[in-house]
């Protein structure tokens, strides 16, 4: 299941300290003394659902007690625009902090990144978009996420909203000094927040173990993660009080984080062009994405695909076609919308799509080469949200 066959050096980028469990979030003020962070100089960039949830009241107690006083930015709504960045970058450099503390989502996290990076360097947001090496070194970083998906406490990436389409800034310095995953805090997710980002998570795990750039490291987090989510994003999202499938996905979330050392494949493309067009959360789009990613790429990596179902579905039988269908199935089972009609888009916005997700957002890991004649069928199939038909004909080109 896992390839050793390529001899090439791989490079990964992981935290470097991670906590797992119940209350793991209780010891990040032994964290900071291990960095030797003063009292004073500590942020905490939340939002204000997680404040309202009363998720930030742990930790702030913690960190009280041990004789912490962190200030907090929570000026974040939704996911994250430009202008949210550029608040934020003035907020970190009004004060000389020691450190940051990201609690929430996967939007909260990428903004904390972009905190510790902006506290120490002078760059507009804007000119750091991409991939970039910041010339100082970003302030020692915590990441606790409050849901089980997004696994932006395992990844380099900050993600937000530059005139009305998504983008990135990428650098190994983003990685955080710490990852705490803290269960306890995920209880409390509504379901359809549940949906989304366990869906999110599978289509890291997922993508990452399609793309050119996947690893024996990038695999094994990549299959360990899709089997986890397998057997508990559903008992999660039936019962949010379930603690043992919350632990289950919190544990996936992180492993699909590191999985993402691989990159990502033409659904993280399709889903921006949705995205894009509907300002469907990022889970959605990636979700109603992701059967047809499976598909598409089933020419070029059918017997991993194969190998892959055969574990998920825990059948020595089941086909990559059968892994696609599952897909559809989990989207069916967390009502998300699996075809394009079903987000309010139709034939007309067909040709658009398929030319910004050529041009501004290429895939160069994608398995399959894109190209405008193989990603018109991908966006047609899920116009008419036929997973099965598209999957049986990519499969005969396998």
């Amino acid at each position: 299941m896992i390839d050793f066959s390529n001899p090439s050096p791989i490079s990964v980028t992981i935290p470097r300290h991670v906590v797992l469990g119940d209350g793991s979030s209780s010891q990040i003020p032994q964290l900071l003394s291990s960095w030797k962070i003063p009292p004073s100089g500590t942020l905490i960039v939340s939002d204000p659902e997680v404040i309202k949830l009363g998720l930030l009241e742990g930790v702030k107690d913690s960190l009280h007690q041990a004789g912490y006083e962190p200030d907090i930015f929570d000026a974040i709504s939704g996911e994250p625009t430009l202008k949210t960045a550029e608040n934020l970058a003035s907020a970190v450099r009004k004060k000389p902090f020691r450190s940051v503390i990201g609690i929430g989502g996967g939007s909260a996290m990428d903004m904390a990144k972009l905190a510790s990076a902006m506290a120490t360097n002078r760059a507009e947001i804007r000119d750091s978009l991409g991939a970039i090496t910041f010339p100082n070194e970003p302030l020692p970083l915590t990441l606790v996420p409050t849901t089980a998906g997004t696994g932006a406490e395992a990844t380099a990436v900050s993600m937000l909203s530059v005139d009305g389409r998504k983008a990135i800034v990428l650098s190994p310095q983003l990685i955080p000094r710490a990852a705490v995953l803290d269960p306890l805090l995920t209880l409390s997710l509504p379901a359809k927040v549940t949906a989304t980002t366990g869906l999110d998570a599978l289509s890291h795990a997922l993508e990452a173990f399609m793309s050119r750039k996947a690893n024996p490291f990038t695999d094994t987090h990549a299959v360990a993660a899709t089997g986890v989510i397998a057997d508990w994003l559903k008992a999660a999202f039936d019962n949010g009080r379930d603690l043992e499938a919350r632990r289950a996905m919190s544990y996936a979330a992180f492993l699909g984080g590191l999985s993402l050392n691989a990159g990502v494949v033409v659904g993280h493309s399709v889903a921006y062009t949705i995205s894009n067009r509907t300002h469907l959360p990022h889970g959605v789009s990636c979700a109603l994405a992701l059967p047809y990613t499976v598909a598409f790429n089933i020419p070029a990596c059918e017997a991993r695909l194969r190998k892959l179902a055969e574990i998920v579905l825990k059948n020595p039988g089941a086909s990559a076609t059968d892994l696609a269908l599952w897909v559809d199935y989990m989207n069916s089972y967390l009502g998300m919308p699996r075809s394009l009609s079903d987000v309010g888009l139709g034939p007309s916005s067909l040709d658009e799509m398929v030319e910004e997700c050529l041009t501004r957002y290429p895939r160069p890991t994608n398995p399959v080469e894109l190209s405008r004649e193989r990603l018109k069928p991908l966006y047609e199939a899920m116009l008419a949200g036929d997973v099965e038909g598209f999957a049986i004909r990519c499969a005969q080109r396998a």
